[in-house]
This record gives C-alpha cells, sequence and structure tokens, in this order.
C-alpha cells in the first residue's frame, strides 16, 4: 500500500513537471511582437537567461536580453525605501526610446528592489504592468517571504518570479484577459506570497 502511494506521488509529481514545460502553442495578439528582458540594477543576469530559456522551450519565445539600466533615482521613494512602479516603467521606456515607440516590442523589467504602485494603496508589489506601454516591470525583493502553512511546492523563488512573468507575457504578449479564477496564472488577485502560490502556472 505504502508503496503505491510512493509512485503515485512520484507519478503525479513527474506529471506536473510535464505540464509546466511542454510547449504552448498560442498566437500573438500582434504578430511579429518580440519581448525584451531588462535587467535592472544588480538583478542576477543567470537568473534572466534561465527565465529566457524556460519561455523558449515553454511557449517557443525568443525573448533578447538587453543592456543593464541603473536604478533611476527618479523612481526611488525615499520615504517609503521602495520604486515607484510606474516611475519604473517610465524610466525603462526612457532607456530604450527605439523599443518604446515600436508597437511590436514588449519591455519587462526586473529589479531586486522593493516597489509599491502609487495607483493602488499596496505596500508592495510583485509586478506592475502599463497595458496600453506594453511594459511590465516584475520585483523579487519579497518572493522569498513565507507564510504560516506554506506548503513546500510554494517555496522556490524561481516558480514565483515565473508566475509573475508569465501573467505578463499572457497580457501583454498574448492579448489574455486577467482572470477571475485563483488557480489561473493570470488570476487578477494576487496580493500576497500566499495567493501567489496558489495560483498555478497555466493561463
Amino acid at each position: 500500500m505504502k508503496r503505491s502511494v510512493v509512485v503515485l506521488l512520484i507519478s503525479g509529481a513527474f506529471a506536473f513537471v510535464i505540464a509546466c514545460t511542454s510547449r504552448v502553442e498560442l498566437p500573438p495578439r500582434n504578430p511579429g511582437s518580440k519581448i525584451y528582458f531588462v535587467p535592472i540594477g544588480d538583478f542576477p543576469a543567470d537568473q534572466m537567461q534561465q527565465l529566457a530559456d524556460y519561455y523558449h522551450r515553454r511557449f517557443g519565445l525568443e525573448i533578447l536580453t538587453l543592456k543593464s539600466m541603473a536604478v533611476p533615482a527618479t523612481a526611488e521613494d525615499e520615504d517609503r525605501r521602495q520604486l515607484v512602479a510606474e516611475k519604473l516603467i517610465d524610466d525603462l521606456r526612457s532607456t530604450f526610446p527605439e523599443l518604446a515607440a515600436d508597437p511590436k516590442a514588449i519591455l519587462i523589467g526586473f529589479t531586486s528592489l522593493d516597489m509599491y504602485p502609487v495607483a493602488k494603496q499596496w505596500r508592495f508589489a510583485f509586478g506592475w504592468r502599463d497595458a496600453d506601454a506594453r511594459t511590465a516591470v516584475v520585483s523579487t525583493a519579497r518572493m522569498s517571504l513565507h507564510y504560516k502553512g506554506q506548503p513546500f511546492w510554494g517555496t522556490s523563488v524561481k516558480v514565483r518570479l515565473r508566475k509573475i512573468v508569465t501573467k505578463d507575457i499572457g497580457i501583454l504578449y498574448y492579448g489574455l484577459s486577467p482572470s477571475d479564477n485563483p488557480k489561473s496564472v493570470l488570476y487578477n488577485s494576487i496580493l500576497g506570497i500566499q495567493e501567489l502560490d496558489e495560483v498555478g502556472e497555466d493561463f
């Protein structure tokens, strides 16, 4: 009986891995669109490349990584010791004006610093996007947080980061809409680390 349970657990884990890494074929909202990853400050280059490789395997996307952008002083809120998400998006676009003007270019910036959006009464944000500007920024500052009752499979910063970026790609590149389904990676109410762990990696 115990052996059967172990086999089932292993089989289930294997199926989960396959589901998360199998190639997904979806048409982009704007044919010919290209995604660009931008490290901000000291965001690790190897972490960026792992993400690009993952999306190549998963979606067949050829994502280009641009040069690192310095943390803009204009985006810093000294009182809160956080970056302002909206200003960070503006600075990201002003750093790459040709791509900002290209209707087929999608910019996603990555920072290890904490950030928050002025538009919302939030203490922080894992990510923030401007769909009209085809730009998003992602912060890993709080992706290593823990909570009571946290499941063992929800502790990976790598998985948490993928979920936020996959959501951005789904909305900005594929033109998908945010979802009310708390298990969808497109869930529109990821307000904390527990909600982030509870969503899946599928659209």
